[in-house]
């Protein structure tokens, strides 16, 4: 599971999942999912911190010591609230940008179920982690001289903690390798808890499964040998919950 901090959790093509239309509604008004998205995102941040960091009450004598967003992982009902959230901002969008009835529609729809989700979120507590564990960024890719057949190879790089925890996997980067070379692979600004990194690495994005049997150190490049590791485990979504903590019920954002 990724950490909330590491962005939106749905993606346009999961919104589009719930609602087939919306991209055809999307280019009739204008409208920029992937800003909706954003913004969502950043709204809902706002209310988690309500919990988190309540000006005026003793947080820490009810639930012990204060924790950050930056803890908090994205179980499924998060993902649930935060996409019904951003569907109902399209929405809204699309009903002030046409005045249509049919977009007025959708939004109070949305907006009950983005409520509906907020209250199956509730009881379901807040998922945290110690530790957590940034998603990496795109791995920077180059070549060394080596005795292989060129093609395009891509890569993605993960973070991992000193209790062995691993972030979400970066998004892949990709390199065009010359025959007689092979693709070197380097994370990036490293996480401040990183004691290492994972590569994953293949000759398509389908295909790419981890490369290292033991941890590399934060400041390696990783040569990939295309074909010498075809089976293993495929890039990780971040994080699992330590712990949850209950929630108490607070207004929510019309």
């Amino acid at each position: 599971m990724a950490l909330f901090v590491d962005g939106p959790s749905p993606t346009i093509d999961g919104l589009i999942d719930q609602d087939s239309g919306l991209l055809d509604v999307a280019e009739t008004c204008g409208i920029n999912l992937t800003t909706k998205l954003r913004l969502g995102h950043e709204e809902i941040a706002t209310d988690l911190e309500l919990w988190l960091q309540r000006p005026g009450r003793p947080l820490e004598m009810v639930w012990g010591p204060l924790y950050r967003v930056e803890q908090i992982v994205v179980t499924a009902p998060l993902k649930q609230w935060e996409t019904m959230h951003a569907l109902a901002l399209s929405y809204r969008d699309a009903y002030f940008s046409q005045l249509a009835d049919r977009y007025q529609a959708k939004w109070d729809e949305y907006a009950r179920l983005a409520r509906a989700a907020y209250e199956n979120f509730l009881p379901s507590g807040m998922g945290l982690v110690h530790d957590p564990v940034r998603r990496a960024l795109p791995p920077l890719l180059s070549t060394v001289v080596g005795p292989q057949t060129g093609g395009t190879f891509y890569a993605s790089v993960a973070w991992v903690n000193a209790a062995g925890q691993e972030g979400a996997a970066s998004p892949a980067s990709s390199i065009s390798v010359p025959d007689g070379h092979l693709m070197t692979v380097s994370a990036v600004s490293m996480a401040a808890n990183a004691v290492g990194f994972n590569v994953y690495a293949g000759p398509a994005l389908s295909d790419l499964v981890r490369q290292n049997d033991v941890l590399l150190p934060t400041s390696a490049a990783f040569t990939y040998v295309p074909g010498e590791v075809t089976q293993g485990a495929l890039p990780g979504t971040g994080q699992k919950p330590d712990f949850k903590r209950p929630l108490a019920r607070t207004l929510l954002r019309g």
